[in-house]
């Protein structure tokens, strides 16, 4: 069985070092690292974790720093990893507070085979429409240049956790509605606006949006993998979201589904949407 893990997040050395004076100076970094127990890696933990289980082709993402110079840090970071890793696709990330920053470091990256920007993630306030204005430029670049975006969504529901933050779906729908040329991966099976796609204007709409399994034995039960594979199987993507996990949290849940519902989970749904890696 060939594994896909879509969702993973990796670090410099240096920051994991520097994390506590970096949480005193980074609000939206502090609220998921801040807690010192928070699990962080850099390349060589996502190359071991992908060699222990089995993972073929693995996405690495940065994080949303509000501090440019360790937001382009990140991105050298692991763009330089996947140069020497073929196995590494690269995510990287952008300015959220400058649209013409933002657009100016994915063009680069872009430009050096980053696959996609994400995952975009606003821990430190509500995913509104003023939040996803600021993401109008950044959308607009991945679409212009056939990139992927991920961006953080999480449930309205049930227990609070570092991070869980308010999500308008509404404005979601608005957003995505303006970027009908763009594959985007909303994370966290998107908070639950998966769920939304039993409605047929629904499913219409988000015809390009895709989903990943990070966290997901966190929130769900087994049961959301038996809705899985009856309902969405084509459209989610296996992603651990590593350190946080591995593969062997998600194995109990996906065998809920049939074998060739199982195998587009765990990757041939990744290798169609990401096309000729």
């Amino acid at each position: 069985m060939e594994i896909f893990d879509a969702h993973t997040h990796v670090f410099p050395p240096e920051v994991i070092k520097d994390r506590e004076r970096i949480s005193k100076q980074d609000k939206r970094f502090a609220v998921i690292y801040g807690n010192p127990e928070a699990r962080m890696t850099d390349v060589d933990g996502v190359l071991s974790y992908m060699k222990r289980h089995g993972v073929t082709r693995c996405v690495v993402c940065g994080f949303s720093f509000q501090d440019g110079g360790l937001l382009r840090l990140s991105n050298d970071y692991i763009l330089e990893a996947a140069s020497r890793s073929p196995s590494l696709i690269p995510f990287v990330q952008a300015n959220l507070e400058d649209e013409r920053e933002a657009v100016s470091e994915l063009q680069r990256c872009f430009a050096l085979g980053a696959r996609g920007a994400g995952e975009i993630a606003l821990y430190e306030r509500a995913l509104d429409g003023k939040a996803l204005k600021k993401l109008e430029g950044i959308a607009r670049c991945a679409e212009a240049q056939q990139r992927i975006l991920m961006l953080h969504t999480n449930e309205q529901v049930g227990h609070v956790y570092r991070g869980k933050i308010r999500a308008d779906f509404r404005q979601i729908l608005r957003f995505i509605g303006k970027h009908n040329g763009l594959d985007i991966i909303l994370s966290h099976l998107g908070g639950g606006l998966c769920f939304f796609e039993l409605m047929p204007e629904i499913r219409a709409a988000l015809s390009r949006t895709y989903y990943d399994t990070a966290a997901a034995p966190f929130i769900y039960s087994t049961d959301i993998y038996r809705f899985i594979g009856e309902f969405l199987w084509e459209k989610v993507l296996f992603g651990s979201d590593y350190p946080l996990l591995t593969v062997a949290r998600y194995r109990d849940g996906m065998s809920e589904m049939e074998k060739d519902k199982q195998d587009g989970v765990w990757s041939g749904n990744a290798k169609r949407i990401f096309g000729d890696i």
